[in-house]
């Protein structure tokens, strides 16, 4: 009767003996205990290994992922560093003042304040170069002594930029040398003045990038500039100011000087920290959406190494009842498939560091469009670490759920009388880990959150995310039910109906392969559609006779002398730069854009004219197709104005409405008679507003003008202009057009590349749903061969099922994909909508031949190895 208590008790004593000798026996803390390695755990390692179909797949799936993360947040993380590394030398100084026009006298005399040698000078503007036969635009920039006030400007002879920069000579960029075939010490013409090139521009700290650049640099001494007659004949010379300063200084005199701006709303005022950088806003944008790419990836790779996970507890199951009915834990179970699957993730991190250096290096000629030449590339330790907590919270987390199967495992799992049954009984939010569900999408927002810097735009993500998931989740639910009633209602084949209950059978993970598989061919169709789109547009479909040759600052007296010139049609625009002050009575500060697509308060390019133009038709108008309607008004600054509808959306205008408008200090009110709107958005130039010309023809003004000539004549024309009107800017438009093709194929393939992944590693979601349910699918093609189905057979059936599933759903994401393209080419590009049937056709092709070789290699080293075993055992 006393013993009987004792014995009791003497399970938990003896457990905790044990628990105390382990804790005796080894180093203290969980690493130790998870490190440990016993009997089990080396059985369940070589199993591991030595089934090479799960670690190859775990590893394939979390190398690729981890190593293009690590590759485009290295990437950032350089861009981030080199910006705040070099801020004050990318924007030129600690105050910037910027202009369209020349400074005004009490901006002059607050900026002379500050010493000379804190205060650069800066005029930049495109200008043609002339070299014996040779013709250039080159982005031109003269400065004063003091540049550059941060960083340094360095030069090819390794001079100082001063010694050799003077009064008759000029400092090029190699493209500059090499477009006008010219050598160091050579003469250049610049408007009226020759310059002698004496050195090479190797590196300009305040111009890291330009996605579009019209030529290479020039850069010229400040009192060079008066002799070459651009500066007073010129009115898109962009003028800045420079100042560098302690924080007292700078703050002084940027109380002064925005309390004198406010009588010029033109000028611009920045600081260092405040000033956006090219580099900022190009390399960030496209690094952020490659980088969103590259988190669906992590996600799908999720899926897959939970899918690969399940399979192999699901194969070890009778070896884990064994182990369980010898006496060992279920926690230490648990801590051996730990112990394995954190160091076959570190296997992952070590290849995907490897992997990510060889992407650097391969990525490097992709990577210059978005990137300055100057910035280092390479493994940033910061990311590394990101990329090893990464990796091990998805795998800890995976690990998790996936062996939530061990709690069921019963040793009498050996005598085929599983216990999984348990948890069947269970209602739904018993059997849902609603708390992990919950872990993970709060893990997840507080990843997005960080990776865009935004609480709010985390949320908006992770709620795309899942309401993207959630679409494709019911549409697979949904086609699914819809082809097991047809199977089922209708005279179809039996091996046809056996395939599709297959798709609908529990555990198959039919829907989650749909799911990703339909995401990733979703993005892959998006992309190639909005390429395929703006190529036809913008490049392989350049209409015959649009304009090539583009003429900008002409004056009013040269029309005949060019005419003569290019000897064919030239067409000519007066440009009038002005500002909105008012639209609709409410300032333009104060206006939210519908659109959200442009600025209000920026300068704005009004003209006149009395016509339509080609590319251009009238939605709405006070008259019948008519651009003005006569005004009954007592103000006579009130005047008849048509607006383009992308202009109204901006200003939230309509018909009736009036526009104020101030042209250098002129006001003028526009009444809105008439609303245009653009058949495309194409090489034609475009208004947003247009007056009558008895209103705006006496107005300062500049124009430019366009033609259409042969293309091999371009190059001559250009010589011939700039020979005769030094200051009139040409513009070759087949070389932009070749630029915009270059940039769209160097973006193209960056984003193919990150999206490619996507698709595969929605394809090893497919292999790991097949694996996880190969024990099933053995069971059943046992089954049919004792009912006297051939192994061919068995082949046809996996690639009917995988087939159906993988078609279908790679149909539903080709529809849904383009009518999102449709949306946005016509919708916020303005662009024709075009179908790419041929690569349509080819991705069709590859995916079938993918689903067919997947099928046949699954049966082959899956099913059709162990099937004979399952027969036998059956009998």
């Amino acid at each position: 009767m006393n013993s009987k208590p004792t014995d009791n008790k003497s399970p938990d004593t003896k457990k905790t003996a044990t628990s105390m000798h382990q804790e005796s026996s080894y180093p203290s803390g969980i690493l130790s205990q998870l490190f440990t390695r016993t009997l089990g755990s080396q059985a369940l390692s070589r199993s591991w290994w030595q089934r090479w179909v799960y670690p190859v797949l775990f590893l394939l799936t979390l190398t690729l992922s981890l190593a293009t993360y690590l590759t485009l947040d290295s990437v950032q993380q350089s861009v981030d560093s080199y910006i705040n590394d070099n801020q004050r030398a990318l924007v030129g100084g600690d105050l910037i003042l910027n202009s369209k026009q020349d400074w005004p006298s009490e901006v002059l005399s607050q900026v002379e304040t500050v010493a000379d040698t804190q205060t650069v000078y800066d005029y930049q503007f495109s200008a043609m170069l002339v070299n014996d036969e040779q013709t250039l635009l080159a982005s031109v920039k003269a400065v004063s002594p003091s540049y550059p006030l941060y960083g340094t400007a360095e030069l090819a002879s390794g001079q100082p930029l001063w010694d050799q920069l003077t009064s008759d000579s000029v400092i090029v960029a190699p493209e500059v040398l090499s477009s006008l075939q010219a050598d160091v010490g050579d003469r250049i013409t610049i408007g009226d003045a020759q310059f002698t090139i004496s050195d090479v521009l190797t590196k300009e700290p305040d111009r890291p990038l330009t996605t579009f650049g019209f030529g290479g640099r020039v850069l010229m001494k400040q009192d060079a500039l008066p002799s070459t007659n651009l500066l007073g004949q010129r009115s898109r010379i962009n003028y800045r100011i420079e100042m560098a300063g302690d924080p007292e200084l700078i703050t002084t005199q940027r109380e002064q000087l925005t309390d004198i701006l406010t009588n010029y709303p033109d000028i611009e005022i920045s600081d260092a920290e405040s000033a956006d950088t090219s580099v900022s806003r190009i390399s960030d944008n496209v690094l952020m959406f490659l980088k969103l790419l590259v988190i669906a990836v992590l996600l799908l790779s999720a899926v897959a190494m939970y899918g690969v996970i399940s399979a192999f507890v699901s194969k070890q199951q009778s070896n884990n009842a064994i182990r369980l009915a010898l006496g060992e834990p279920l926690g230490s179970l648990k801590r051996s498939y730990y112990q394995l699957l954190i160091v076959t993730t570190v296997i992952a991190c070590i290849a995907a560091v490897a992997l990510s250096l060889g992407l650097l290096k391969i990525g490097q000629p992709y990577l210059v469009a978005i990137l300055p030449a100057d910035v280092g590339l390479a493994i940033n330790p910061i990311s590394a670490i990101k990329t090893i907590v990464i990796a091990l919270t998805l795998t800890l987390l995976i690990a998790q759920r996936g062996l939530s199967a061990l709690n069921t495992t019963k040793p009498a799992t050996l005598l085929n009388q599983g216990a999984s049954t348990q948890t069947q009984n269970l209602p739904w939010y018993r059997r849902v880990p609603l708390l992990w569900y919950g872990l993970v999408l709060a893990g997840l927002y507080a990843f997005f959150a960080y990776e865009v810097g935004s609480l709010s735009l985390g949320a908006q993500l992770l709620g795309g995310l899942i309401g993207f998931v959630a679409i494709f989740w019911l549409l697979a639910r949904g086609w699914l039910w819809l082809l097991n009633k047809l199977a089922s209602n209708t005279k179809v084949s039996w091996m046809q109906r056996i395939a599709i209950h297959n798709l609908a059978r529990k555990g198959n993970q039919s829907a989650l392969f749909f799911v990703t598989l339909s995401l990733s061919v979703a993005v892959l169709t998006l992309i190639t559609t909005l390429n395929h789109s703006i190529n036809a547009q913008f490049i392989n479909a350049y209409p015959e006779d649009a304009p090539n040759l583009f003429l900008l600052d002409v004056q009013s007296d040269q029309h005949d002398d060019i005419d003569a010139i290019i000897e064919a049609p030239v067409t000519y625009y007066p440009v009038i730069r002005a500002r909105v002050e008012t639209a609709n009575n409410v300032a333009a500060k104060d206006i939210e854009p519908a659109d959200g697509f442009d600025d209000p308060t920026r300068v704005f390019n009004l003209s006149y004219t009395d016509t339509v133009m080609d590319t251009e038709y009238i939605t709405e108008s006070l008259t019948d197709d008519a651009l003005y309607t006569p005004i009954d008004a007592t103000n006579e600054q009130i005047k008849p104005l048509s607006i383009l509808d992308t202009a109204a959306g901006m200003l939230n205008v309509g018909m009736g409405d009036q526009v104020r408008f101030n042209i250098q200090g002129i006001e003028i009110i526009g009444q809105i008679t008439s609303i245009r709107t653009r058949y495309e958005r194409g090489p034609s130039p475009y208004f947003y507003f247009l007056f009558e010309p008895s209103v705006l023809s006496a107005a300062p003004q500049i124009q430019f003008a366009t033609a259409h000539v042969s293309e091999s004549a371009i190059p001559e024309l250009q010589g011939k202009l700039v020979r005769e009107f030094p200051a009139v800017t040409t513009i070759d438009g087949t070389a932009i057009a070749k630029q915009i093709q270059e940039l769209v194929v160097q973006m193209s393939r960056l984003v193919y590349v990150f999206t490619l992944l996507a698709l595969l590693t929605g394809v090893m979601v497919l292999i790991s749903s097949l694996l996880s349910t190969s024990q099933d699918r053995m069971k059943d093609s046992a089954s049919f061969r004792l009912l006297g189905m051939q192994k061919r057979d068995l082949y046809a059936l996996n690639i009917l099922e995988l087939g159906v599933l993988g078609i279908s759903a790679a149909t539903f994401a080709v529809v849904i994909a383009s009518v999102g393209a449709w949306a946005a080419i016509t919708q916020w590009f303005n662009l024709q909508f075009s179908v790419p049937w041929t690569s349509l056709a080819f991705g069709g092709a590859a995916l079938i031949m993918l689903l067919f070789a997947i099928a046949i290699i699954y049966v082959r080293l899956v099913i059709g190895r162990g099937i004979m075993a399952r027969v036998r055992a059956m009998i």
